[in-house]
């Protein structure tokens, strides 16, 4: 299981950015009342399972096609 600290650096993933501390910051506390308070619930499903998949707009189009299960 993740802990907030995952939730954090999902959140950030696009902009190639990661939380680089052992605890949260100020603003990393921020970030995730941020994500609950507007229904931002995609980066809190990274705590369970999550894959970083780099790969051609057509493989992504079929991965996001066949989920069952997944959040993105």
């Amino acid at each position: 299981m993740g802990s907030d600290r995952t939730v954090v650096n999902a959140a950030r993933v696009s902009f190639g950015k990661q939380s680089q501390t052992n605890y949260l910051t100020e603003g990393d506390e921020k970030l995730i009342r941020y994500l609950a308070k507007h229904g931002h619930w995609s980066p809190f499903a990274h705590c369970s399972a999550q894959f970083h998949i780099k790969a051609p707009v057509f493989v992504a189009r079929q991965l996001v096609k066949h989920q069952v299960g997944l959040s993105w």
